[in-house]
């Protein structure tokens, strides 16, 4: 039986949920406790053909992002109360949070959804596009433990972008340098 790891590669990325009021100390603590950072914020990005459970909305949320090693951080805090994947995980948390998805960056994402679905049994939950490239779709897998596993359509210059954030992770002194890359 193929793998994910067998059909896309590594993990790359491990996305956590957070409340909204909560983000800034979400980045604090990985900061402080953990020394990841610095961090990249985007706030209240333009995302197009959202589509939750098969139902298109206007998604709206924050992001932010750091490198851990080879392994990106994502926090995610959503600001509006439209239906997503992130609010149904925050209302099965408790509200709290947490560990919500591992997401590989399959070189082909078109071929990486019908593996998804005909070959692995997973079931499309959400989708959406933040800029002309930027797709990202989750799915909900048949041994589904509450992370969900997330597609993203990775370009040559964010993997450049992203390999700048590792880069300055390993230089990263969370006593002396600034948290924040860009905000």
């Amino acid at each position: 039986m193929p793998t994910p790891a067998g059909l896309w590669g590594e993990i790359r990325q491990l996305g956590y949920v957070v409340p909204a009021d909560q983000l800034e100390q979400a980045i604090a603590d990985w900061v402080r406790v953990r020394g990841v950072g610095p961090w990249f914020v985007v706030e209240h990005p333009t995302v197009e053909d959202y589509s939750h459970r098969g139902e298109s909305g206007t998604l709206d949320f924050t992001f932010a992002l750091a490198q851990a090693g080879s392994m990106q951080i994502e926090l995610i805090a959503q600001h509006n109360a439209q239906p997503s994947t992130y609010l149904e995980f925050l209302t099965a948390t408790g509200g709290v949070g947490g560990l919500h998805h591992y997401a590989y960056w399959p070189t082909d994402i078109e071929a990486a959804y019908a593996e998804a679905t005909d070959v692995l049994g997973y079931t499309l939950w959400t989708t959406g596009r933040i800029g002309p490239v930027g797709r990202f779709r989750y799915f909900l897998t048949q041994d589904h433990l509450g992370t969900v596993v997330e597609h993203a359509n990775i370009t040559s210059s964010t993997r450049a972008f992203f390999d700048e954030l590792a880069e300055r992770n390993r230089r990263f002194d969370p006593a002396t340098d600034q948290w924040f890359v860009s905000r």
